[in-house]
């Protein structure tokens, strides 16, 4: 029996290494159904009317506007979110409210391929494998939260991107990076 308890913790603790190890960011649209400070976590309403609980991470970003803060979101709100997908909880870390300017905006995750300099267009592969080139034009760039210049990021960084969809045409607004 003391065997079995060893196995069994052992399996256990093999499933909880790789689930970490395996977490990755998400991104998940919806609206923001309730709020509870006390708790620091959000409800969050998707298309399918299903309701997920995810915490406010501690470096959080909600970009109201243009303008980011830790504390401007509000119930109703219809956003954006990336997160941490975790084994047992699920942590924001950037959350984008799409009104005003970003009402037709999304979040985009994926990896950064390369720059070409002359056309001012860089390349992108998103989370399903498939590549795509945005031009630049007039889209902040910003590593580790602080403004910089696209010919820093660097091929392989994963990258999170603020895009603007307006029918076919899909325009950048913000590409983002956090380099450990």
């Amino acid at each position: 029996m003391k065997s079995f308890s060893k196995w069994v913790i052992a399996v256990v603790a093999i499933m909880m290494w790789a689930g970490i190890a395996t977490a990755a960011d998400a991104i998940s649209a919806g609206k923001v159904k309730a709020i509870n400070s006390d708790k620091k976590e959000f409800i969050l309403t998707d298309a399918s009317g299903k309701d997920w609980t995810i915490k406010f991470g501690d470096n959080v970003l909600i970009n109201r506007g243009g303008k980011e803060s830790q504390s401007e979101l509000k119930a109703d709100d219809a956003v954006h979110v990336c997160y941490d997908k975790g084994l047992l909880t699920w942590t924001a870390h950037y959350i984008l409210v799409q009104e005003g300017d970003n009402k037709n905006c999304e979040l985009v995750r994926g990896t950064f391929k390369g720059f070409d300099a002359d056309k001012k267009q860089f390349t992108f592969t998103d989370v399903n494998g498939k590549e795509g080139t945005y031009s630049l034009g007039d889209a902040k760039v910003r590593l580790n939260r602080e403004d910089s210049k696209v010919e820093d990021i660097k091929i392989g960084d994963p990258t999170l991107a603020i895009v603007e969809k307006v029918g076919d045409k899909v325009t950048l607004k913000c590409l983002m990076v956090d380099r450990k």
